[in-house]
């Protein structure tokens, strides 16, 4: 029991719980829990579903087998009625020719005959009469045999008589051999006469045609047995007349009986037990086909094919569900991850700014006295007569190193811009013009590089209130990196067009070499860049993106290597409306 107890509580940890099956089945977190969902779902649906169509079947059985009882007792009682008429038509059929005639009339051989004829061509199925006295002597007799004589006052039957004035035996073979039963009838005294009884056996075939006018299938079988068990009228699997019953049943006194026994081959049966009114007889009817057995065969195929269906169905909406539930989750996880990775960029921003205003601050001391002490060093040696023919070639060192202080001064210009939590002005803006002015200040380079601009501006965009003066400087640090990209006789296009009522989006294309795939989430970061060595601070990319980040928009790219790269800017149309939603 404690064995069983763990194995079921292994089973349920598997199921809710990773196992290595799932890790198998499922390579990645997601595939194991869309399976460990399809296989929970399925289980949970499927076991009242089993639950249902066990409690069907089963009722349904009882049903037909409640049916097939109802349909057994309808035919015992219509064939215990047909009996019944049969041996009251010939009860009846005697009294009224025991009142018709008197003792000394049928005494008469030839009127006994005669009668005898007339009751056999009407009745049909009749061996012999006879007329039997009160002493139990039969006086008169006609038939087969010479039985006139025969004393019947020991025999069981003409005390039954005696008593209940008719008496039905049960089958014997008599003379001939041959089975058949006997009717008597008591004819009250009249007068000073005694009374006298009238006797007629009939043969056991006309019987068994009452018993075999049912409708029996192949396997069932209809007889008659007295109540010791012997059989009264021939039987297809237990014998034939006069063999005893083998099966002990309880014998109903009245009422119609059916119960479900076990037949000797291992197979059950039905019987329906019914008693005859006036004899000792049961009626038996022995049912082996049982066709209420078999109609849950064909239930339970239509029920295997619905419960197919039914599962294959439940699983299809159960991996779609699963998918829906599973993607779900994989997209929540992917933008909580996208959330960090941007709170953790964020955080490395700050932290370089502050770096960065630190480094700036510290180097332009001595870059301004450096730049100072050589520009007096430079007019110091323009003034000088006596330094011959090195005057030159020092004024060229001395601009050298007043132009390595200039670039190191832009630099950190850059960091200190880059640092700076500047606020955001909100200037009424024609983002079209902006642009212009921006491509303005590099149509002399690109005129001189021979690169193709095509702009396509739309016309009827709405004015927005952003920071002009910061949206410059994003698409001046982009348009300028794109110019870097490209070869001579290169294409960028730059295309404006409105996104919704609260965004305006700029795309910058171009043709040039493209950004490797595992560089495009580096792009952003402080001080990366893909320019030549010298070329470039990889600092332009970072500023203009927390700049869109200021104004509330989102700045997306996408390039392929050798084919080139398109920077997509949103800018909100009101940055005022931004900014109150952040807050």
């Amino acid at each position: 029991m404690s064995n069983l107890k763990q194995q079921l509580a292994d089973l349920l940890r598997d199921i809710f719980h990773p196992h290595e099956i799932f890790r198998i089945l499922g390579k990645d977190r997601y595939a194991s829990l869309k399976i460990r969902i399809v296989l929970l779902d399925i289980f949970l649906s499927m076991v009242p579903l089993f639950i249902v169509i066990t409690i069907s079947y089963f009722w349904f059985q009882k049903i037909l087998k409640d049916d097939f009882y109802k349909q057994v007792n309808w035919e015992i009682q219509n064939t215990r009625q047909t009996i019944e008429f049969f041996i009251d038509s010939r009860i009846s059929a005697l009294r009224f020719i025991a009142s018709s005639y008197s003792y000394e009339q049928l005494s008469e051989p030839e009127t006994l005959t005669d009668v005898f004829q007339k009751f056999k061509r009407e009745f049909g199925g009749l061996v012999d009469f006879g007329i039997i006295d009160s002493a139990g002597i039969q006086k008169s007799y006609s038939g087969p045999y010479s039985l006139t004589g025969k004393d019947y006052s020991k025999q069981e039957w003409f005390q039954e008589v005696i008593i209940r004035s008719f008496y039905v035996s049960d089958v014997f073979l008599g003379y001939r051999k041959i089975p058949h039963f006997a009717i008597a009838v008591k004819s009250e005294a009249r007068g000073n006469q005694p009374f006298w009884i009238l006797r007629a056996t009939i043969n056991i075939d006309t019987l068994q045609k009452y018993v075999t006018a049912v409708n029996q299938r192949p396997n069932d079988d209809i007889f008659i047995i007295n109540r010791e068990g012997t059989l009264q009228t021939p039987s297809k699997f237990n014998g034939d007349v006069l063999q005893q019953y083998i099966y002990q049943l309880k014998m109903p006194r009245q009422g119609i009986s059916i119960e479900e026994i076990q037949a000797k081959d291992g197979t059950s049966k039905i019987c329906g037990l019914a008693p005859i009114q006036h004899t000792s007889w049961i009626l038996i009817t022995d049912i082996r086909s049982a066709p209420y057995t078999k109609i849950p065969s064909i239930f339970r195929n239509e029920i295997f094919f619905i419960t197919i269906f039914s599962i294959l169905l439940g699983t299809i909406f159960t991996i779609l569900m699963a998918n829906m539930v599973v993607n779900r989750i994989k997209l929540s996880d992917l933008e909580r991850e996208e959330a960090m990775t941007q709170s953790e960029h964020a955080g490395k921003m700050a932290s370089i700014g502050r770096l960065a205003a630190g480094v700036a601050h510290e180097i332009n001391n001595p870059l301004a006295i450096i730049n100072e002490k050589a520009g007096l060093m430079k007019d110091i040696i323009e003034r000088s007569d006596n330094m011959g023919q090195h005057k030159e070639k020092f004024l060229t060192l001395i601009n050298g190193i007043s132009d390595s202080v200039t670039r190191c001064r832009t630099i950190t210009h850059r960091l200190l811009g880059f640092s700076r939590r500047m606020e955001l002005s909100q200037d009424t803006t024609d983002i079209n013009d902006a642009i212009q002015e921006v491509i303005g200040f590099l149509e002399k380079e690109i005129l001189y590089r021979d690169i193709q601009l095509e702009l396509d501006l739309q016309k009827d965009l709405p004015k927005m209130i952003t920071d002009r003066g910061q949206v410059q400087q994003v698409f001046l640090n982009i348009i300028n990196n794109a110019i870097d990209a490209v070869k001579e006789n290169g294409h960028i296009k730059v295309s404006t067009y409105l996104k919704d009522d609260q965004f305006v989006r700029v795309a910058i294309k171009d043709n040039g070499s493209g950004i490797p795939k595992e560089n495009l989430k580096h792009i952003f970061e402080p001080f990366y860049s893909t320019k030549e060595k010298g070329k470039g601070t990889g600092l332009g990319l970072s500023i203009s993106y927390g700049i869109v980040q200021k104004l509330g928009g989102t700045i997306l790219v996408e390039s392929k290597q050798n084919q080139g790269t398109t920077f997509i800017v949103e800018i909100p149309i009101n940055v005022r409306e931004v900014k109150k939603g952040v807050s």
